[in-house]
């Protein structure tokens, strides 16, 4: 018995040096300098709660961004889509992104994929702070 136990710690041991070795694997670098957005306004529903916000986002000038969150059976996570306008200069950058949502007491955060219209995409993760009425935007480069 004490060498079966043996093996099987060994397992374990080998297993854990294994997942330890990748998990600094993924590194992303930032596209912009973290952002804050300004609620504008937030629709609750029976089954999710629509967002919007504003805010200066570096690269992509003023923007304008709406959040659709629809509740997992869990009741503090689940899908968000949207998307979001930038004017810089006098140009227009379009993005649409899906990714999940899940909260924890009164913070919210988001993780979405975000294609924009030049052809580059974002990861961003989003933190809204319901009493403050924040958004703060991490921007990291996918494409």
């Amino acid at each position: 018995m004490r060498v079966f136990l043996l093996a099987v710690m060994a397992l374990f041991a080998s297993q854990a040096a294994v997942a330890g070795h990748h998990e600094e694997s993924l590194k992303l670098d930032k596209r912009q300098a973290d952002a804050m957005m300004t609620v504008t306004s937030i629709n609750l529903g029976d089954n999710g709660t629509t967002i919007t916000a504003t805010g200066d986002m570096g690269e992509y000038g003023k923007v304008y961004a709406t959040y659709n969150l629809t509740r997992g059976a869990d009741g503090v996570s689940g899908k968000v889509t949207g998307q979001g306008r930038g004017v810089r200069s006098n140009e227009i950058v379009n993005g649409d992104f899906v990714g999940h949502w899940y909260r924890e007491g009164a913070i919210l955060t988001m993780h979405n994929i975000v294609q924009i219209n030049d052809g580059s995409q974002n990861l961003n993760v989003i933190t809204f702070d319901a009493a403050k009425n924040e958004l703060l935007v991490k921007t990291y480069i996918l494409k």
